[in-house]
């Protein structure tokens, strides 16, 4: 009698243990399939550790790579580089268009919204790679460090799939042979209260300045070559901050390249850039998706060809009027090829192997245009993809620049002349000119 209770005993704890095998079971398959579910970087939820905790240990990180990697600097002897200040997670794969953009530390909190743009439609080979080079002055070092250790910690598809590359000016005047600025003490931000998750919880009240608004000059085409060289796909497409690429664009353009062969040795000397055509709307107008949505915003008159109201003949040669014609349509094929003109600074995907920016220019004016007229003295094409666009988050007018925009545009048209001059003896084989 004692033996078959004991019996029944043991067979009862059997059964218990294995209910809680499958309840254990259950709720681990239902947490993986919430971690499948979490988008790739906008509305992410925070790490289940302490937030601020883990982002102060990613601070202390970035300001023991800055301290040790933080002795190269660009040809110009001006400005302080440190490439792959934060790498990504998982190691790029080749086969891939990798957005390449570059920005102020301030402008940080744009990052989740674009990558997530970016992710859309992730295929298994294709991770949607982005590659961010931040400027910061020495006073804002510890600012950028924050921000960048923030969106880490609180985005798993940053921290996956983004690379930040920091540049810094050695003088607090950008000039050669000037008082190298003492560093400060790269310490994390007093508590604020914030979410470390949140906007606020990215920056430091009282110490963001706007691009063009610090003691050096902002050396736009530097930062998009410290970003392309820390792009490792084959393509990349070079996009500023504040401009949204459409929904699908990354993976159709994937689906393109397979169609079209691009990504086979045999194409490697192709000379052709993909043109994606730009567009403007007010910062309350969400982007759109894709071109359906495109041309209904276009029709209420709540988007329009990117700088339009200022140099309509910089963008007046991707024909937006043929482009917003023909009808939306699934994936990205080729819609017509553009012969360049000058002042035409179309945006483009590109093989990584294309000439890099003339890191003279700086502040405002010619700095990407000076890009284009290269690729165009040496044999480029310019085909403009039917579907895929970029849209800037708010209108480009009059009033919307700083102060010292016009003084700066002239030094460099003065710049651009130069250059232009300097292409002729660097293709001497070619017959094309910019003008």
């Amino acid at each position: 009698m004692h033996h078959l209770l004991w019996g029944k005993v043991v067979l009862l704890l059997v059964g218990v243990v294995a209910v809680l095998q499958v309840v254990h079971l259950v709720l681990l398959s239902r947490l993986e399939s919430r971690h499948r579910r979490q988008p790739a970087a906008g509305h992410a939820p925070p790490l289940p550790v302490a937030a601020g905790t883990q982002v102060e240990s990613l601070f202390s990180s970035l300001a023991l790579s800055l301290q040790q990697h933080g002795r190269v600097l660009d040809a110009s002897g001006e400005y302080r580089l440190v490439p792959h200040l934060a790498t990504t997670a998982r190691r790029p794969v080749a086969a891939d268009t990798t957005l390449v953009t570059q920005c102020s530390y301030g402008h940080l909190q744009l990052i989740p919204a674009l990558v997530e743009r970016w992710q859309i439609n992730q295929n298994p080979n294709a991770q949607g790679v982005v590659s961010v080079a931040v400027y910061a002055e020495y006073r804002d070092l510890s600012a950028a460090l924050w921000a960048i250790a923030s969106l880490r910690s609180c985005y798993s598809g940053i921290r996956q799939n983004v690379s930040f590359h920091l540049v810094s000016p050695m003088s607090s005047a950008g000039g050669r042979g000037r008082e190298v600025a003492p560093q400060p003490p790269l310490v994390p931000p007093p508590p604020s209260g914030a979410d470390p998750c949140s906007t606020a919880g990215m920056q430091v009240s009282g110490a963001y300045r706007a691009n063009y608004a610090g003691g050096a000059r902002y050396p736009n085409n530097l930062l998009r070559n410290v970003a392309r060289r820390g792009a490792e796909t084959e393509f990349v497409l070079v996009a500023d901050i504040d401009m949204v690429p459409s929904a699908n664009l990354r993976a159709d353009f994937y689906e393109f390249a397979l169609r079209g062969r691009l990504f086979s040795e045999s194409r490697r000397d192709d000379k052709t850039v993909y043109v994606v055509p730009a567009f403007e709307a007010p910062e309350a107008v969400p982007p759109p998706e894709d071109k359906a949505q495109l041309l209904k915003l276009a029709e209420k008159g709540l988007l329009r060809p990117f700088y339009i109201e200022l140099c309509l003949k910089c963008q007046v040669h991707t024909d937006y009027e043929a482009w917003q014609k023909e009808p939306p349509s699934k994936g990205l094929s080729p819609l017509f090829e553009v012969l360049w003109k000058d002042p035409w600074e179309p945006f483009y995907i590109s093989r990584n192997s294309v000439p890099f920016y003339d890191e003279r220019f700086k502040q405002y004016g010619f700095n990407r245009i000076s890009q284009v007229c290269e690729l165009h003295v040496a044999g480029y094409k310019f085909s403009v993809l039917n579907n895929g666009f970029l849209v800037h988050r708010g209108l480009k007018t009059a009033n919307s620049f700083h102060t010292s925009k016009d003084i700066e545009q002239e030094r460099n048209r003065m710049l651009f002349r130069q250059f232009k001059i300097e292409l002729k003896d660097k293709y001497p084989e070619s017959s094309r000119r910019c003008y």
